[in-house]
């Protein structure tokens, strides 16, 4: 279909801003003008965008999806102008990194560290927070990248790419003055003990209670938090015992003065870095998953 994405603007911008009038302003045309532009688009179309509701307008079904499709178009326009801006033989780029709160800050330094020397980087911006919400920034485009503890859930409204890249083996830590004498007899030593688990819903949460229950033992949970820096704190504190990585055990147990306890048999915590489908294929990202698989595999 051959579309004047001029016309396609002027919705865009409309269904942006509420209005005709507010957006005859920011384009500098007369309302009339806009109007008229979005009905020959909608000619084009064969179906409505808007409905009038009022004085003002209102999203179609149609509209509503031809937005979505728009943000995307447009977004990337002006991301590709901005990019682009410049000397093209000395482009340099700010990448920015969306850390899941649950990721052990130690591995996501290993995994980022090639990116710091990277040539074509200039600056590095890490972001914490959940998951979904660092998800949705990178739909909008406000993040490159993005490292979390599970996987693209498939009814995410928008195209990304998951990529594999570690995994490590779980086990137990607690405070050393009070949970030093639960190795002996692992795991029957758990039973009845106050344990710190991640968020509900998350795999790593669900893996140990399957566990726990085919050796039917039961543990009082003393609370479930998402943030791995605070899990190991809440830890350090005697709030409970609580998992963390085999692979980062000796850092674990130094940095937080607490005990490793035993391992969670068949319980692994998997990485995972996203990409918008948009990038798949630049080589900053292409290396950067390859460097990590290496790191997760050693």
């Amino acid at each position: 279909m051959n579309i004047n994405y001029n016309h396609l603007y002027y919705f865009w911008q409309v269904s942006k801003l509420g209005s005709i009038a507010a957006a005859s302003k920011v384009l500098h045309l007369t309302p009339q003008t806009i109007s008229a532009q979005i009905t020959s688009l909608e000619q084009r179309l064969g179906k409505s965008l808007f409905v009038r509701e009022g004085r003002g307008l209102r999203l179609t079904e149609y509209g509503q999806l031809t937005q979505q499709y728009a943000n995307d178009m447009f977004n990337v326009a002006e991301e590709w102008l901005e990019t682009t801006r410049g000397d093209l033989d000395n482009l340099n780029r700010t990448l920015k990194v969306g850390i899941s709160d649950a990721l052990p800050k130690s591995l996501v330094s290993k995994w980022l560290s090639p990116l710091i020397k990277h040539e074509r980087i200039t600056n590095l911006h890490c972001i914490d927070g959940q998951q979904s919400e660092l998800l949705a920034q990178m739909a909008t485009h406000k993040i490159d990248l993005v490292l979390a503890d599970k996987p693209l859930d498939s009814s995410t409204p928008f195209k990304a790419f998951c990529h594999e890249i570690g995994k490590s083996q779980l086990g137990f830590y607690g405070n050393s003055s009070y949970y030093s004498k639960l190795s002996k007899n692992y795991p029957n030593t758990l039973k009845n003990m106050p344990i710190i688990l991640p968020a509900k819903a998350s795999p790593v949460t669900n893996a140990i209670q399957y566990w726990l229950e085919d050796l039917e033992i039961e543990m009082s949970v003393a609370g479930h938090v998402d943030d791995s820096a605070l899990m190991k704190s809440l830890g350090q504190q005697g709030f409970g015992i609580f998992p963390a990585p085999l692979s980062i055990r000796e850092e674990i147990e130094r940095h937080y003065d607490v005990t490793f306890i035993g391992s969670i048999e068949n319980v692994y915590q998997h990485y995972y870095a996203f990409t918008p489908d948009r990038l798949i294929k630049d080589s900053i990202y292409s290396e950067f998953v390859q460097n990590a698989q290496r790191e997760g595999e050693s």
